[in-house]
């Protein structure tokens, strides 16, 4: 039993480092952009605080390449396992958004799992710098690695959602020819 709760601790974690977007309420001005993209990575969870890192990457409309990078805690329940942080995604031109992340995985899962991550974004930097939205982010989650207290899980998934606040002069990354 405290096997299968340090699994989904983990998963929960790795969950939230695969961050999407979902629907966003439109921000004066209507540059509400939907979002599909997918991410990959890694959570590392320590079992006895439930705090938690994780780092991704992926491609998305919008942000090109990007990278993403987490951290909170999480806590285990017999509903489930849930959990709350902080998180900055870095698109391809190097702007930035910020936010504040929720994740869940349900149930008391197995050895793999799935994990729902959202992202609620505050803002950001360059043509992100007025950013709002929700992202959200749907990963499958398994454990790669465990010594006792840390848990490292890897995670796969797709985003999907809106960014709104988008300043005109860039709506998307250049790519290269």
């Amino acid at each position: 039993m405290f096997m299968r709760k340090l699994i989904t601790l983990a998963g929960l974690a790795l969950a939230v480092v695969a961050i999407s977007p979902a629907s966003a309420p439109a921000k004066a001005g209507g540059t509400d952009r939907p979002v599909k993209g997918t991410i990959s990575g890694t959570v590392s969870l320590n079992v006895l605080t439930g705090a938690f890192t994780a780092d991704g990457t992926g491609v998305a409309t919008h942000l090109g390449k990007y990278t993403v990078s987490l951290q909170g805690a999480v806590a285990i329940t017999p509903e489930g396992v849930f959990g709350s942080g902080t998180g900055t995604i870095v698109a391809a031109n190097g702007d930035q958004m910020t936010g504040t992340i929720t994740l869940e995985t349900p149930g008391q899962p197995g050895v793999a799992h799935t994990t729902t991550i959202v992202m609620t974004l505050t803002g950001g930097t360059g043509r992100f710098s007025d950013a709002s939205g929700t992202l959200t982010a749907i990963t499958e989650v398994s454990p790669i690695s465990f010594d006792g207290v840390t848990l490292v899980n890897s995670v796969e998934g797709t985003v999907t959602g809106q960014i709104s606040g988008l300043h005109r002069h860039c709506h998307s990354p250049r790519r290269p020819h």
